[in-house]
């Protein structure tokens, strides 16, 4: 299947669109939409969203005004309270977030409910099994999101790697609550 791609700068606002030709077009046509999306969202949390390959319908002003809601809901400083429940967390985000997004929403999972603020990639791994929830290969997908500057290496202990969730990292949790 061949994939299509646009990319638009509006001095650096980067929009960029990528799949098939059809969901191209759907978001051309919906250009309006997306440039007051811009205005009312942060551009960072929309440029890593689809630097993670989201290919999904972009949000409507309804939906963000959500997600607004909701972060307001959350502690004063603007943190998301993370729930002594992983599926109770789970239930705050879309239904619709892909495997990349899964991850960094189990680990940010793990890191609060650790000691040190971190986790393991082998913690994720077995929160993502205890719930059911399979993924192609989440040591991998936690890499992925360390290249995108979502995640990084806080300590090593030996070979086991600790790692946190970054601002850039919280800036796209906050955008995939529902």
């Amino acid at each position: 299947m061949e994939s299509t791609r646009v990319k638009i700068n509006l001095q650096s606002g980067e929009i960029e669109f990528e799949g098939s030709e059809e969901f191209v077009q759907n978001q051309i046509d919906n250009l309006d939409s997306v440039i007051k999306l811009l205005s009312s969202v942060k551009t960072t949390a929309i440029t890593q969203r689809s630097d993670i390959g989201e290919t999904e319908p972009m949000e409507t002003d309804s939906e963000t005004d959500e997600n607004t809601q909701e972060l307001n809901n959350n502690n004063s400083n603007g943190e998301i309270s993370v729930p002594n429940s992983f599926g109770e967390w789970l239930h705050k985000f879309k239904d619709d977030i892909n495997d990349l997004e899964k991850c960094l929403v189990t680990a940010f999972f793990e890191q609060k409910n650790s000691q040190q603020n971190d986790f393991k990639t082998r913690e994720v791994n077995n929160a993502l099994k205890e719930h059911g929830i399979k993924l192609t290969n989440p040591s991998t997908s936690l890499k992925r999101l360390v290249e995108k500057k979502l995640l990084f290496q806080t300590r090593k202990n030996g070979t086991v790697k600790f790692m946190r969730v970054s601002q850039d990292g919280m800036q796209l949790l906050k955008s995939l609550l529902r």
